[in-house]
């Protein structure tokens, strides 16, 4: 059904997802061994953003210069050198050094920078591997896959580390890296593919990918509709989340806990019925992006409403397969819409913009949440998504309008 390179690039990116996954686990249990303090390790996920976000604003600098499969085998060759340094620097001092928790801070920063290379242009990268009409379904794999590792991993990470400890746990993610390299070196193409291969866009810059989110009406609105849904999204934070489930909630913290393994398991069925349905979906992409961003809302208003423990669970469940719905149907929207040579570009900019947002809205939802109540957050997070289902529908009407047209 999928090309083999496809399968090798969503082999190799399972396995540097999970990869990722423990060696941040790994990362935050020796940084806390070793500074016995909270705020250190809590500064682990706020490194790990900066450099992602700093990242996106250099990859347009090497779209210039390789295809996206050696940017792929780049970044992940890449990583794998800085987590083998990270492992040999854990054997041999970061029991007894303190000074070791920069340097692992350092090279966490570093991995993380790969990451802003090879999320574009694995993204971008999909749309040459799989015919159009399969693209949803692609993407709804790899979703499916990335929230299946997220799930799994956190969960199999501490297992490992209370097992084997930190050392292990990193040279085998090491491992996992090394056969993940290998698998991107099977997504380039043994002979030179012009389909694979950037070409130069006139005049580019490492601007490129900003102007043309300026510059074309709907991929500057498909980024709004991101920016909107992110800022709602930054309700789902920890630091959000645990005190509803204290306060709004009445119960205790491993509540938190099962609201998002619920929220996770909903993701997977999500995926799991866009890879059933992706023929249908495919003909009705704005159709499916406004039912996923209206679900979303309504579902995030009843969370934020009730005051039963069972049911705040059962709608954070609901609200998986809604957001994976919408966030699928809008990434294959943008690969479709998107000219292939500016594709990376684009997604390179649209990264940062990402970040950011992620970011900046969840300082804000946090202030807010301290001053007005947790439940008062996800209520606002609610109207931002029904504000979204409204802009969804108007681009809907829009596109039905000019498919008229064409047809005339």
């Amino acid at each position: 059904m999928w090309h083999r390179r496809f399968l090798f690039l969503w082999a190799g990116q399972t396995l540097a997802n999970l990869g990722d996954v423990f060696y941040i686990v790994a990362f935050i249990s020796v940084i806390y061994a070793v500074s016995g303090s909270v705020m250190y390790t809590a500064f682990v996920p706020v490194v790990i953003l900066s450099a992602q976000s700093v990242s996106g604003l250099t990859a347009p600098l090497l779209f210039r210069r390789l295809s996206l499969p050696s940017m792929l085998v780049l970044s992940q060759a890449l990583k794998t050198c800085l987590l083998a340094a990270a492992a040999v620097l854990v054997d041999r001092t970061a029991g007894t050094n303190g000074q070791a928790i920069w340097l692992l801070f350092g090279l966490g920063g570093l991995i993380a920078f790969m990451d802003g290379w090879a999320n574009p242009a694995r993204n971008a990268l999909v749309p040459q591997l799989v015919e159009r009409e399969q693209l949803i379904r692609a993407n709804g794999l790899l979703a499916t896959s990335d929230q299946t590792v997220h799930f799994a991993g956190w969960a199999a990470g501490g297992l490992l580390m209370a097992f084997l400890g930190a050392s292990a746990v990193l040279w085998g993610t090491v491992a996992a890296y090394v056969l993940a390299s290998l698998a991107m070196l099977a997504v380039k193409p043994e002979k030179a593919d012009p389909d694979m291969t950037v070409v130069e866009p006139p005049q580019e810059n490492w601007l490129t990918g900003w102007k043309a989110i300026r510059d074309v009406p709907l991929l500057r609105q498909l980024v709004a509709l991101d920016v909107v849904m992110g800022v709602s999204g930054a309700v789902w934070i920890a630091a959000i989340l645990l005190p509803y489930a204290l306060e709004a909630l009445g119960r205790g913290e491993e509540w938190w806990g099962y609201i998002n393994a619920g929220y996770l398991l909903g993701s997977i069925l999500g995926g799991t019925l866009l890879l059933k349905y992706a023929d249908k979906m495919n003909r009705q992409l704005y159709r499916w992006l406004l039912a996923g961003v209206g679900g979303a809302a309504a579902m995030t208003l009843l969370f934020g409403s009730t005051t039963y423990p069972l049911a705040a669970l059962l709608f954070s469940f609901a609200l998986g397969p809604f957001l994976e719905i919408a966030l699928v149907s809008k990434q294959t929207i943008l690969q479709q819409e998107t000219e292939t040579p500016m594709l990376p570009y684009v997604l390179s900019a649209k990264g940062t913009i990402d970040a950011l947002v992620f970011g900046l809205s969840s300082l804000l939802m946090g202030a807010l949440a301290q001053s007005l109540g947790p439940r008062a957050v996800y209520l606002l997070s609610a109207v931002l998504l029904a504000g979204a289902a409204f802009f969804v529908w108007r681009l809907r009407q829009k596109q039905l309008a000019s498919a008229r047209k064409q047809t005339v």
